[in-house]
């Protein structure tokens, strides 16, 4: 399974690269949980259930922060400046906001692809915190 991870780098533009989840800092749980890692990627708010077509390929859009696995199928992750990324089941992406026009994702497959994606919201501010 592969992870990666597509940001805004120092050129403003949207880079992709590896990511590896295991290398992150992992919480243990409680009771039953004890030594059973779990990774904070932020709150989740929902999860997204998104069906690409066979040959779908949407346009760039802004990129929201989120996290995604893809389930079923094949999706190519395109930044806007770089090499392109071919998703396989169970590849997961780790998405920071970046503006429109940054990145995009198609199915080259000949079936349709499901990618489970989870909005994350941003942290808090000192303004939403007092709100």
């Amino acid at each position: 399974m592969a992870q990666y991870r597509i940001f805004r780098g120092d050129n403003g533009k949207s880079v992709l690269e590896p990511l590896d989840l295991l290398a992150s800092p992992f919480e243990n749980g409680p009771g039953e949980f004890k030594g059973v890692g779990g990774m904070v990627l932020g709150d989740a708010s929902r999860v997204m259930l998104m069906r690409f077509e066979s040959g779908a390929h949407p346009g760039f859009h802004r990129a929201i922060p989120s996290f995604a696995v893809l389930l079923e199928g094949s999706l190519v992750v395109s930044p806007a400046a770089g090499d392109e990324v071919l998703l396989q089941p169970g590849d997961a992406i780790r998405v920071e906001p970046m503006e429109r026009g940054t990145w995009r994702l198609g199915n080259p497959g000949l079936t349709d692809a499901l990618l489970a994606l989870v909005p994350m919201p941003p942290p808090p501010t000192a303004e939403t915190r007092e709100g």
